[in-house]
Order: structure tokens, then C-alpha cells, then sequence
């Protein structure tokens, strides 16, 4: 195991997509595409858009939008959150099993309450607009179905935010067109009002996109996913309104267990709307969307969320096994640990922390529901999740994990021996208190009989002592 000049473990190396110009491209059309694949950065100045070259500071004084998870709790208090968001921030929020998931109407406004710092705007009333949030709520649920029904679309039901998973009649919606269903053996293409881009504009439910046109192809909109396990995740918003809505959630009492800000985890990506793109990419950390999705983004929320939980898991483990780095280096210098009870059962209790958070409290272990019971989105979410090598990453915790979990059973041990060596003590301390008593009951008699040696000792025979006897009951 490497060590630092400083003498510590290093800290877990975090993804190296960072720093490697990695790119992934997302499949859209999930169930018919093929399994995505990882590319080699592209040439120089040919392919790569003008937010691929920059850093992130550039891109955020360029005034791309953000992509920003906050891992600041172990878990959220999702009912109270649902509540608190419809009540104070005037959004409608939905569920998506762990995931909580709002749309914000820029620009954000003031809250109403003393300890709210913004809402959300009202929908705009535009029919542009208007066409857009209504598909946004209404006509994008996933269905889990490649074509859709020739029936009439069923009107969005009202569940309290919930959104149900089974299938449901979909319908497709074309701004400035009439609506088409597809056929259940053709696939349509949708002619664009403007001038067309060149590629095939086939547009299916399974992959939940919507075919906007230029003029809303970047919504005015800002989105934001909440995750049980203590995470949100922010499309659209600047840094100053993320804090804040972080803010407004902890003043609510909905974190448990929050952590001081200066152990957050954060995650810091940038974003854009391209329709011309040949396909949605990940690239430097810059995504390339060709139309907005919020399936897109739940499954791209889901990946970056358990990637962020997982740098938090990183940081712990570094910093507990670093703590116990003395034990190692104490039993190769002395042979034995020189820790008190106390100190071992804290260490002891730290350790098994860091693997009972990984392996039993957390959910980056685990394939998100919806991607079970919505299989078409899997290759999606794999393709993000393989950008965050979320997979390797895992390995490696594990791996550091193995270490932690030989160090408790070095401390068990440890405990174990001073145990019955302090009982050893006892018994053989009570030995000799032991001995020293008879010993000293000996003594007393050796003394005793040296005293009376010499002394005449006088015989009382049985019938002077039974005359003695008989008087004394007489005088009774």
C-alpha cells in the first residue's frame, strides 16, 4: 500500500474520467440501439463543441448550465420533502421509488415563509410554454413499451405526485403539429415545422424524448432530484440557488443526520442542448443533450447521485483506515498493540461503520428500482454509470474495505488477549493471597505453640469437669 511523504494512506483515487477526456455516448433509442460503447477522445478542434474545450471555469463564466450533486446527509425524510416542496416552494414534485423529482419555473422567485429562500415561478402562460410543461407532466411517463397503443391517450392521473411504473397508454406530441400515434409496425417520421435537421426524426416513447423545436430545445426550466439516501442533484440552477434550496430543506428538519458543509461531497458537471449532435454524449465532464428528457435526467440523476455517495464512502474509508494506520506499524516494531480498551473499541467502532454504511445503508451497491421494473432505461443509466466508472471504483473500496476488515479482526484479537491475560493476573494475584494466608495461619500456630512450650499444661479429667457442669446447672 502506497503512503504519502507525510507518512498517511492515500486518499481512494476518484474516477479518472476527470482528468482522462473520456467520452461515452448515451443511447437514446434504448431497446433497439446497441450496447453503448466508451470512445477515444475525439480528434483535436474537429468533433469536440466549444463547452468540450473548455475547463469548468470557463464553461461556468461561459454561463453553461450546471449539473451539480450534493451528497450533505445520510438520508432524506422523502414524505416531509414532498410536502415541504409543494407547500413553500410551489413545485409538483413526483416520485420515482427513491427518487423525488421537481421542475422549477424559472426565473425563482422569493419565498413566502421566513425561513424559505425561493419558490419556484408560476408555469408561464405561453402557448409555447405551456405545450411544454403540460408534456413535460402529461405526455413523457414512461411506458415501457417500444410502440404505442392506437388508442386515446388517457388523461395523467392524479396521485399525490406518484408516479405509477406499469405501462400506461402513450401518446406522442409534436409542437406546432397535430399529434400522430406511431403504428405498431412502422415507425413515423415527424416533419419539423422549421427547417429540418439532417437526420431521421423518429421519435419513440421507450426512450422518453420529445422532439422540441429551436425555440425551446432549452427550456427555461431548471430541475432537481432528491434521493432518500442523501443526495440532490441540480439541473439548471446556478450555485447560489442550489445552496439555497439546500438550505431551505435542512431549515425544514428533512436531513437526518446531516453532515457539516465541509464534508459534503459535491459533483460539479455542465450541460447543453444540441439538436444537431450525432448523438447524446458525455464528454470532460460536459453533456450534450440532443432535446430535454426528464427520463433522461432521472437516469442520469440516479448515476451521478450513487457516484457522489460513493466519493463520500471514499473519503471515510481513506480517513478511518489512515487513523489506523499506527496499528500495523506498532505490531511490526513491538509485536504487540499498545491500545487501551477504550481506544480499540472506538477504532473497533469506526471501522465497522465505514462497511456497515457501504455495504447494508447505502444504495450504490444496487441497480435503482426503476431500472428493473423499466428495463429499456438500463443501458442509459450503464452508460452514465460506466462514465463515472462507478463499477471499478466500488472494486477498489472493496478491496480497501478487505483491509479494514482484517484490522478488526487484529483488534478483536487484540482485545481477546488482553482479556484473558488480565484474568490470568487475577487468578494467579488470588493464588498468591491464597498462600500467603496459609502461610500466615502456620505462622501463627508455630508462634503459638512456642509460646506455651514449657508451660505445665493441666489435664482435667471427665469427673471434676462433670461435677463443674452439675454445679453450674444447680445454680441455674
Amino acid at each position: 500500500m502506497q503512503r504519502t511523504a507525510s507518512g498517511t494512506i492515500p486518499k481512494i483515487p476518484g474516477r479518472t474520467s476527470k482528468t482522462s477526456q473520456k467520452m461515452v455516448e448515451l443511447p437514446e433509442d434504448v431497446q433497439t440501439a446497441p450496447a453503448p460503447s466508451t470512445s477515444p477522445p475525439p480528434p483535436e478542434h474537429e468533433t469536440r463543441s466549444e463547452g468540450e474545450r473548455m475547463s469548468k471555469d470557463q464553461r461556468e463564466r461561459a454561463g453553461f448550465k450546471r449539473i451539480t450533486a450534493y451528497a450533505t446527509a445520510e438520508s432524506y425524510r422523502t414524505k416531509a420533502l414532498i410536502a415541504f416542496l409543494k407547500r413553500e416552494h410551489g413545485v409538483t414534485p413526483r416520485v420515482f421509488d427513491e427518487a423525488v423529482y421537481a421542475i422549477y419555473h424559472l426565473p425563482l422567485l422569493p419565498g413566502y415563509g421566513p425561513n424559505v429562500n425561493l419558490r419556484s415561478a408560476p408555469a408561464p402562460s405561453s402557448p409555447s410554454r405551456a405545450s411544454f410543461s403540460s408534456l413535460t407532466r402529461e405526455g413523457e411517463d414512461y411506458d415501457g413499451m417500444y410502440f404505442a397503443s392506437a388508442s386515446s391517450p388517457a388523461p395523467f392521473p392524479s396521485s399525490g405526485g406518484y408516479i405509477s411504473t406499469s405501462p400506461t397508454t402513450p401518446n406522442v406530441f409534436h409542437p406546432g403539429a397535430a399529434e400522430v400515434l406511431l403504428s405498431p409496425t412502422e415507425p413515423i417520421t415527424l416533419v419539423q415545422p422549421r427547417p429540418p435537421v439532417p437526420r431521421d426524426a423518429k421519435r419513440h416513447r421507450t426512450a422518453g424524448r420529445m422532439n422540441l423545436t429551436e425555440t425551446e430545445k432549452d427550456p427555461n426550466i431548471a430541475e432537481a432530484v432528491f434521493f432518500d439516501y442523501g443526495v440532490a442533484v441540480f439541473f439548471g440552477f446556478n450555485e447560489h440557488q442550489e445552496r439555497k434550496v439546500l438550505e431551505d430543506i435542512e431549515e425544514a428538519g428533512i436531513c437526518v443526520r446531516k453532515l457539516k458543509e465541509d464534508d459534503w461531497e459535491i459533483e460539479e458537471c455542465h450541460f447543453m442542448y444540441d439538436p444537431n449532435v450525432a448523438s447524446p454524449r458525455i464528454y470532460n465532464d460536459f453533456f450534450t443533450f440532443r432535446s430535454h428528457s426528464h427520463l433522461l435526467k432521472l437516469s442520469l440523476a440516479h448515476a451521478i447521485a450513487q457516484s457522489t455517495k460513493l466519493s463520500l464512502f471514499e473519503a471515510s474509508t481513506s480517513e478511518t483506515l489512515s487513523s489506523s494506520l499506527p496499528i500495523p506499524r506498532l505490531l511490526a516494531s513491538t509485536g504487540r498493540l499498545a491500545l487501551s480498551r477504550k481506544q480499540a473499541l472506538r477504532m473497533t467502532g469506526r471501522l465497522f461503520k465505514v462497511r456497515g454504511d457501504v455495504m447494508l445503508r447505502s444504495n450504490v451497491l444496487d441497480t435503482p428500482e426503476l431500472f428493473w421494473s423499466e428495463a429499456s432505461l438500463k443501458e442509459l443509466y450503464d452508460a452514465i454509470r460506466d462514465y463515472f466508472e462507478i463499477s471499478s471504483r466500488v472494486q477498489v473500496l472493496n478491496d480497501r474495505l478487505s483491509v479494514a476488515s482484517d484490522l478488526l479482526d487484529i483488534i478483536h484479537e487484540h482485545l481477546n488477549n488482553d482479556a484473558m491475560h488480565r484474568i490470568t493476573w487475577i487468578i494467579i494475584w488470588l493464588i498468591v493471597v491464597a498462600c500467603v494466608v496459609e502461610l500466615g495461619e502456620v505462622l501463627a500456630r508455630l508462634v503459638v505453640a512456642a509460646t506455651h512450650r514449657g508451660v505445665p499444661s493441666q489435664v482435667v479429667m471427665p469427673e471434676a469437669a462433670a461435677d463443674v457442669l452439675l454445679r453450674l446447672m444447680q445454680s441455674d
